[in-house]
């Protein structure tokens, strides 16, 4: 079966329960297509909020995925073709030739890399003087003779002699001076010389040609214990071919092996192959078993990585090293940003409340009917992005997808949503850096730095035991010239009302955009809840009007 094209779905930095379900749900609807094998990756660490949605309906969280540089497993790398370590020389030629590949990698019972054989090992271990004690010293055996004999074993002692005497032919009369024991011995049909070396011990008496052999010198190898096998090969090609039982074990390369490991990055190994003479590398998974090997032709076809962006199409919100992938859709329901692409891709950005929404609607616009599961996960995103549909950016289409996936998903809106926003909005156990990293967006607003942070919650109660360190953060971030302007959003989503702290430039500017008088860094804003639709517009106007600090 041809591997199909991996493409990576994202959302964005420090993503919310949108950005994750929406890659979750259109990985979903990609792989249901069939046509690519589509991967849902995240940026960030989960919010407690998504945490809970993933876990309610039992679907295992994204991949992290922090770089887009091309890794190992990116490339079309050949597939493994392991052998064990006793496999014969000739199986590991023939093997070499049928499957024209330049290297066998020899494993072990559970796949761990034992050394790599080559045809140079092959042909050099074969062209080698090798004296006639080599079955023996290789550690070979009846079974990989057998093989390369093409043979059957009309006898075999229950005990075997050793495999560590001579290979010889007997063919000559004169041949029998140099015969010994434990010797595996070539010979005809001439029962004289299969009786003389029976007597001498052999370990092994290979009949050539499909020769005879009497009853009577089958029960003297029972008696001397000596192993009798026939082969129709004649004498030549048996003696030529025997040397071909050694074991690979024997030639294999074993000592300073170059090999990759799945996740290395492509820059790096091929920095080490250009210090290598090595034509195959193996690639080695988490469990160090071997699942393919690499060679220099596999980089030529290195390519950037195929990048669906989902929920952002700002480039600095999505994954830092931008440059290694390829966009080729995005799917949002935000501002057109600045993200470019190299060509023409699907773009779909529609004004509604939530990305999900807008998956929502590809899955029955293509007739596919989303499993309980994923319907789950569409309504909790839909749910935090639109604050219960309270939020202004709220649609019909919100609306209806929602219902019509709360109907598949089988669960009540109002009291799934009150569970979630308990799960996800509690402040207790987070420290102020978690509070301002866990849903925060930068902009570039007339000119300045602006970051916008939101944390939903139904627990405003605590926020005054932590309000000073937020605010010392926040001040820490400005000093260091990091942004001009830092707003943190506690929004309640049942009273619909926004707590905001604000710290440096244009804080009381921003407060009266708002209606408000700024107190110690921050003010209410009562009916915001909405970053996107209320406090970017209004942050715009009051930038605009100001071109001074406060």
């Amino acid at each position: 079966m041809e591997n199909k094209e991996i493409v990576y779905i994202s959302g964005h930095r420090n993503p919310d329960s949108d950005s994750i379900c929406a890659a979750i749900a259109y990985a979903d609807l990609k792989n249901r297509r069939g046509k690519v094998e589509a991967v849902p990756i995240r940026l960030g660490e989960l919010s407690r909020e998504t945490k809970f949605i993933l876990d309610y309906f039992g679907i295992e969280p994204p991949l992290l995925k922090e770089t887009m540089k091309p890794q190992v497993k990116d490339l079309n790398i050949d597939p493994p073709y392991r052998i064990a370590p006793s496999t014969t020389l000739s199986k590991a030629l023939n093997i070499i030739k049928n499957e024209k590949i330049s290297a066998l990698q020899v494993v072990d019972e559970s796949d761990q890399l034992l050394g790599i054989i080559t045809l140079s090992n092959l042909t050099d271990g074969y062209m080698d003087i090798w004296d006639d004690n080599i079955l023996g010293r290789s550690e070979a055996t009846i079974d990989n003779i057998v093989e390369v004999m093409r043979g059957e074993i009309l006898y075999q002692p229950e005990d075997p002699r050793p495999l560590d005497g001579r290979m010889a032919v007997y063919a000559m009369e004169q041949a029998k001076d140099n015969i010994d024991e434990a010797d595996i011995v070539i010979v005809g049909n001439r029962e004289d010389a299969q009786r003389d070396a029976i007597l001498k011990n052999v370990s092994v008496l290979i009949l050539t040609v499909g020769s005879h052999i009497s009853k009577e010198n089958i029960e003297l190898a029972k008696k001397h214990g000596v192993t009798i096998l026939t082969t129709e090969l004649d004498s030549f090609l048996a003696a030529r071919l025997l040397p071909l039982a050694v074991p690979v074990s024997y030639v294999m390369t074993k000592t300073d092996l170059v090999e990759f490991k799945i996740d290395d990055f492509v820059d790096d190994i091929e920095n080490i192959m250009g210090n290598t003479r090595y034509r195959s590398y193996p690639i080695i998974d988490h469990k160090n078993q071997v699942v393919g090997s690499i060679s220099r032709y596999h980089l030529l076809s290195n390519k950037k990585k195929p990048l669906i962006l989902v929920d952002h199409n700002e480039r600095n919100q999505s994954v830092p090293d931008l440059e290694y992938a390829e966009i080729i859709e995005i799917i949002d329901h935000h501002r057109v940003a600045n993200v470019s692409t190299s060509q023409p891709i699907f773009f779909r950005n529609i004004p509604v409340g939530s990305t999900s929404t807008i998956i929502s609607m590809m899955y029955f616009e293509q007739g596919v009917s989303p499993a309980k599961e994923i319907a789950g996960i569409l309504c909790g995103a839909i749910i935090s992005d639109t604050l219960l549909l309270r939020s202004p950016t709220t649609t019909d289409e919100d609306r209806r997808m929602l219902d019509r996936m709360a109907k598949i998903a089988g669960i009540d809106i109002e009291d799934f949503a009150t569970q979630m926003f308990r799960a996800g909005t509690s402040l207790e156990g987070k420290t102020p850096k978690e509070l301002l990293s866990q849903d925060t967006k930068d902009f570039n607003i007339e000119g300045e730095k602006v970051k916008v942070a939101q944390v939903f919650t139904m627990d405003k109660d605590n926020l005054g035991t932590i309000e000073a360190d937020l605010i010392a953060e926040m001040k820490e971030a400005v000093d260091q010239k990091e942004v001009s302007t830092y707003l943190l959003l506690f929004t309640d989503i049942l009273e619909e009302s926004s707590e905001i702290i604000v710290v440096g430039y244009y804080k009381e500017q921003i407060a009266s955009a708002f209606g408000a008088k700024l107190k110690n860094n921050s003010f209410t804003a009562p009916g915001v809840l909405s970053r996107k639709k209320q406090v970017i517009p209004t942050l715009t106007k009051a930038l605009a009007a100001n071109g001074q600090g406060a």
